[in-house]
């Protein structure tokens, strides 16, 4: 028995200190020892013995080591699947493939996550929470929004929500709510495919509800350490039940858009995205509607962040005649991310 214990206590330690054998080489010659959690917009989070998960600017990298397999995404689109080894050569990296070893720039580096995780170290999400309150008006404006993902090989799924809510005294004047299961699979160099569905409310513009599915094809223009710029195409179908109607319109849209994330490692951090989407209408004749947004975020403290959304849509023939045809809203917001 006491020689079982000494077994199980000895492989528990071998077991622990190998699980934090990647290095990092700072570019002063600096050596740091821990486990790459993952690499995302010139980010590498990176978990040492006794001083937690820290954040490390890729800037100031100049190799990586790693006997652990990794996804890996190069600025050019071309996706790996190996392990990592030092190179003498300034800002370098070997990526060690099964028949191959390529010799890449540190700096091309853009996405880098483990490949042999378990389920919740795939996740990743945010929340957010805001409300506004002006006592002249008696009027109240209170906002949730909140997206959880999920990584695999090649893929990501995401399911993201939207509330906003306006009331005064103990009615709701109007609602906005959008809620959306999004699957992404990357094909080739800079092309993934999308795939779609979800439902919408807007009670401004008349409309009760719209349930849609589409399918889209995406091209990242730019996708580096700091930015990434893409444009969408695509079709969607739809069903629309409009206010204190139980008539529906099947439609079917064309998809046009268009999306930029500038991410900035400052002190603070600060995050900004914008989308723009247009949906002309194959089966009403000059029908056009239009969505946009821009979500900026500036961290406070360990992943913790003050946010303003603002929000544009438009409906140049909603299903309602009393509707209006645009509707548009801003909230700070308090919220937080994981990954």
């Amino acid at each position: 028995m006491k020689k079982l214990i000494i077994s199980l206590l000895f492989f528990v330690t071998i077991s622990a200190f190998g699980q934090k054998t990647d290095t990092i080489v700072h570019i002063n010659g600096n050596i740091l020892t821990g486990e790459i959690k993952r690499l995302d917009y010139g980010i590498i989070t990176f978990k040492m013995d006794g001083m937690g998960t820290i954040k490390y600017e890729m800037d100031k990298v100049q190799s990586i080591k790693s006997q652990k397999y990794f996804e890996i995404k190069l600025s050019n689109g071309l996706y790996y699947f190996g392990t990592f080894d030092t190179s003498h050569y300034k800002r370098k990296v070997k990526v060690v493939l099964s028949e191959r070893i390529e010799l890449i720039d540190v700096s091309s580096l853009i996405e880098v996550y483990p490949i042999k995780k378990n389920f919740w170290l795939r996740l990743h999400g945010k929340f957010d929470l805001g409300f506004d309150f002006n006592k002249g008006s008696g009027i109240g404006n209170f906002n949730f929004n909140g997206l959880l993902g999920f990584r695999k090989r090649k893929s990501n799924l995401e399911f993201s929500w939207t509330n906003n809510t306006t009331g005064q005294a103990d009615t709701i004047t109007s609602a906005k709510a959008d809620i959306t299961v999004n699957y992404q699979r990357y094909i080739k160099n800079k092309w993934s495919a999308g795939l779609r569905t979800g439902a919408n409310e807007n009670t401004e513009m008349g409309l009760d509800l719209r349930l849609f599915l589409a399918a889209s094809g995406i091209w990242d223009i730019v996708h580096n350490n700091r930015n990434r710029f893409y444009l969408e195409g695509g079709l969607s179908g739809n069903r629309e039940w409009s206010n204190g109607d139980t008539t529906a319109l099947n439609n079917m849209e064309a998809i046009i858009s268009t999306q930029y994330r500038l991410f900035k490692f400052t002190n603070p951090e600060i995050d900004i995205t914008t989308d723009f989407t247009f949906f002309p209408n194959l089966t009403t004749k000059g029908r056009l509607r239009l969505e946009y947004n821009l979500n900026t975020k500036v961290e406070i403290f360990n992943d913790f962040y003050v946010g303003l959304n603002y929000y544009y849509s438009f409906d140049s023939k909603p299903m309602s005649s009393t509707a209006a045809n645009d509707d548009w809203g801003i909230t700070t917001t308090f919220g937080y991310s994981f990954h």
